[in-house]
């Protein structure tokens, strides 16, 4: 068996999703667009942490959150700390995730997602100062129907249906 059937993703359509997640973060967004904008970042590391455990850890999540923190300018390792969490979290719940289908699966990682962006405002608060409001929950929602969105692409660019769950 060649690698390429054993493992269809190559590391380059990994770190070309995460490249572009991290760009979709830059975008300039104001308002509720930015209230609701979902943590791209975030959604894409934990699909990956999922479904390529081997390649996407706590390192590219420490790496990533690093990132996500000079991009939004907030105390070093916020970010970091929070996304090495929500990776402990999905592998931790693995073998459980992948049994779902992926309406199933968005309903399993909104405890996750909020996790995370709790972690975020805990880290924040203990960090700089108390949080101006809980507007950063907003971003769980949209990270929720995202996760969806992609896995449901996915699984149907596969040829598989939204409910198999093989």
């Amino acid at each position: 068996m060649s690698p390429n059937e054993r493992d269809p993703v190559g590391i380059g359509w990994i770190l070309g999703s995460l490249a572009l997640a991290v760009l979709l973060e830059q975008m300039p967004w104001s308002g509720w667009a930015l209230a609701l904008r979902p943590d791209f970042v975030l959604v894409t590391l934990l699909f990956w942490a999922l479904y390529q455990p081997l390649r996407v850890g706590f390192g590219v999540a420490f790496a990533l959150g690093l990132i996500a923190d000079f991009q939004d300018g907030v105390a070093f390792g916020q970010y970091a700390t929070a996304y090495v969490i929500g990776v402990y979290l999905v592998q931790f719940l693995r073998l459980r995730l992948l049994q779902f289908d992926p309406l199933r699966q968005a309903a399993q990682v909104f405890p996750i997602l909020l996790a995370v962006q709790i972690v975020v405002l805990l880290v924040g608060w203990l960090a700089i100062n108390p949080p101006g409001g809980l507007e950063i929950l907003l971003v769980v929602p949209s990270s929720v129907v995202l996760w969806f969105l992609v896995a449901g692409f996915l699984r149907l660019w596969h040829g598989k249906s939204l409910r198999d769950t093989t």
